[in-house]
């Protein structure tokens, strides 16, 4: 009857992801999954937080008034919208055993756990105004990254399938995108005193891990990124009008040359043979987008292999 009760029911939501999966094709490293997902803010309604829901995506209705507010709060996961997202992960572990991978969802933990409770806009002008109450907060939240993790990966890890989340990558460690959408409206200085800390700690928790690096405002952070000697990789998104992947190959060569892997976000199989012809092979992971036959799919496939053996 209503977006809400669509998001919220969890039969419903496992048989559309059971009908998908069936419907699907699985190449290369893809693999049939589904992720529980009540949307990106979901880590704010354990601090009080009201989800309001679209028909692609759910947003926090902020709940706090000040910054300092926040180190007065603590995150309880015995709260209805939680409840439901663990209902979700042990329903496709038990339906999806055999049949796809359970992933955790996705968790939007440090800054942007701050922007869901604030508004963004909200937090931008503490950063001006109290970049000390910031830090703090940051630090008072920085722990519950654990929290929402460890609870999720403690009802899918029994299942005995890899760690996997929104992202395609796959790991038998625990694994994390590790990200910071916020992180693109305040400085370098602003971001290491506030923000980049609690990265570090939530890299250092896993056994692998990606920074979702999203958007050209993002870039200015990267250098501080790349100096995480336990971060892997870097997802670089980006975004919407900002042409395409072909325009960021001397980002994909900064990259490479600080010793990280990197998942390359084509649109289609030209864009990626872009890629291929002006970047070295080593830690490039091809995430290509577009619509293909399984033939066509195959093919692509051996260009990639050819590329990857030093050969065109």
């Amino acid at each position: 009857a209503s977006l809400r009760q669509r998001w919220l029911d969890v039969d419903y939501n496992l048989a559309c992801a059971e009908a998908g999966i069936a419907a699907g094709e699985f190449v290369a490293e893809t693999f049939p999954r589904y992720m529980p997902n009540l949307g990106p803010e979901v880590c704010a309604t354990a601090y009080g937080a009201e989800l309001n829901f679209t028909q692609s995506s759910s947003w926090s209705v902020p709940c706090v008034a000040s910054i300092r507010d926040v180190l007065r709060m603590r995150p309880d996961l015995d709260t209805y919208y939680w409840k439901v997202l663990r209902r979700m992960t042990e329903e496709s572990v038990r339906r999806g055993r055999g049949k796809w991978i359970t992933a955790i969802t996705d968790l939007h933990t440090n800054g942007d756990l701050l922007a869901s409770l604030l508004d963004p806009q909200r937090l931008a002008l503490e950063c001006a105004d109290d970049l000390e109450g910031v830090a703090a907060a940051c630090r008072h939240v920085t722990p519950a990254f654990k929290t929402f993790f460890d609870d999720l990966y403690a009802r899918t890890a029994p299942a005995g399938g890899p760690c996997c989340t929104w992202g395609a990558a796959l790991s038998q460690e625990p694994m994390y995108y590790v990200s910071c959408d916020f992180m693109c409206m305040i400085s370098p200085a602003m971001f290491a005193r506030t923000i980049l800390p609690a990265i570090r700690w939530e890299v250092g928790q896993l056994g692998h891990s990606i920074f979702h690096l999203d958007g050209p405002g993002a870039i200015k952070h990267l250098d501080a990124l790349l100096a995480i000697d336990r971060l892997d990789a870097i997802q670089w998104v980006y975004g919407a009008g900002a042409t395409s992947a072909r325009d960021w190959l001397e980002l994909y060569r900064r990259i490479q040359s600080a010793g990280k892997a990197i998942e390359v976000i084509t649109k289609d199989a030209a864009e990626a043979r872009i890629i291929m012809e002006n970047i070295r092979p080593e830690g490039i992971w091809l995430c290509v987008g577009g619509t293909y036959s399984r033939e066509e799919a195959e093919s692509f496939l051996r260009e990639v292999e050819r590329w990857a053996a030093g050969g065109k």
